[in-house]
């Protein structure tokens, strides 16, 4: 399997050559948001295919900007993949609008950007500039690492920073782990994420950050003001990483507890409607839901999880809040409006995210074998002390651990946070 990293690196601009990333990221924006303008066919329908949508803009590129041939076809290439989102969304019935451009940001490929071991060559409007990195530890260790190929790259302006980075895409092959242990994993508001093994991941921090920032977002944008405006700018920038330093926490030790325990997979609830299901009267938690990163989290699991050979399957979300992980038993009435679980047919009293996550992993070990290439049908469910296999037959880890069965077996001891 492939291990896909992305490295984010500060790069050090030579003050002349500033203006040229500058102009070359607009002008990479102009032409992007120009192919979605232009990318239609005579019929008025979006153009899906890139040999067409490449007939379509590319002179027109050419003629409107000063990008070198190779942007121009990454800059179509990015709209293009946008608009086979958009149309997408649009079959299954989602309100979307068509695609905009207008992050500081811009796509290159090897012929467009050399990635040194300590430096790179970028292509702009003006010429190629020469930049050095400036690294730390973490970055090092990714771009000394043989095995990795470098890819890709993104070029990111932080107007907060007044500073350029480069999002350098690295690859490698790892051997996928042996095994056919299960972790589930359930996503939410309140707990960000919470695990078979009873680990919880709670959300009061990244849902404090979020109320806090548009408290002042909504500040600034009541006073209306040119300074407002730029802090709103900058705010943008802040909130994102605020967001994406915690998921990236939370994901890499929801690894970890996998690889402690020895699992080769990850279940995870199929993400497909999700806030829809997570359905609130509430305007303040739709608001939430609506700016919840659950499809950042799922992704920083999958290539977080690859480095160690664990792969991460999604399952049908269906029932696994309803459902009774003890004994089965299905009823909207089991779990409370404060998230409580308490089955009304065998009594079983546990966390309602402790379950919905249980019932996520046993969901993917009871997958029939005959409809999976890797026969996952008999797995294994890692649970806090020990682990459970599609027949609900129970194994405890070992001897001293045997004693604690009950903790995940019958009742509400197991919140061990």
């Amino acid at each position: 399997m492939k291990v896909t990293r992305t490295t984010c690196i500060k790069i050090d601009v030579p003050a002349n050559r500033r203006e040229d990333l500058h102009r070359t990221i607009e002008q990479f924006n102009f032409a992007a948001n120009y192919t979605v303008q232009h990318g239609r066919n005579d019929d008025g329908y979006l153009i899906l295919t890139k040999a067409k949508i490449h007939d379509r803009v590319y002179h027109g590129l050419r003629e409107e900007t000063e990008l070198p041939a190779n942007l121009c076809v990454r800059a179509y290439s990015k709209a293009l993949e946008a608009m086979k989102s958009t149309v997408a969304d649009w079959k299954k019935g989602n309100s979307r609008t068509l695609p905009q451009f207008n992050e500081p940001s811009a796509v290159y490929d090897k012929r467009t950007l050399t990635i040194k071991d300590r430096s790179a060559t970028i292509s702009t409007v003006n010429g190629r500039v020469a930049v050095d990195y400036v690294l730390g530890d973490y970055q090092k260790s990714y771009l000394d690492d043989q095995d990795y190929e470098r890819r890709m790259g993104t070029l990111h302006y932080r107007e907060d920073e007044n500073a350029f980075y480069l999002h350098v895409v690295i690859q490698k092959e790892v051997e996928k782990r042996d095994g056919n242990k299960v972790l589930g994993v359930d996503l939410n508001l309140k707990n960000v994420a919470v695990t078979s093994t009873a680990s919880f991941y709670d959300g009061g921090e990244l849902l404090w950050g979020q109320n806090h920032f548009f408290r002042v977002r909504r500040s600034l944008q009541h006073k209306g003001t040119r300074t407002a405006k730029q802090v709103l700018r900058r705010l943008s920038g802040r909130e994102t990483r605020f967001v994406l330093n915690r998921l990236h926490t939370i994901s890499r030790r929801i690894v970890e507890e996998a690889d402690a325990h020895d699992c080769s997979y990850i279940a995870v609830e199929r993400l497909t409607h999700i806030r829809e299901r997570m359905d609130s009267r509430n305007d303040r938690v739709k608001r939430q839901m609506h700016n919840w990163a659950f499809r950042e989290l799922q992704e920083m699991l999958e290539y977080k999880a690859a480095q160690y050979g664990i792969r991460v399957e999604c399952v049908s979300p269906a029932y696994t809040s309803q459902i009774c992980s003890k004994c089965g038993y299905k009823s909207s009435s089991n779990r409370d409006s404060g998230g409580w679980f308490e089955c009304e047919e065998c009594g079983y009293a546990i966390d309602g995210d402790y379950n919905a996550a249980k019932n996520i992993g046993f969901r993917l070990i009871t997958v029939p074998s005959d409809e999976r290439s890797d026969g996952l049908g008999d797995g294994h469910l890692a649970l806090k002390s020990g682990m459970l296999n599609g027949n609900g037959d129970y194994t405890a880890y070992d001897v001293s651990s045997s004693d604690q069965e009950s903790t995940d077996k019958s009742t509400t001891s197991f919140v061990d946070r």
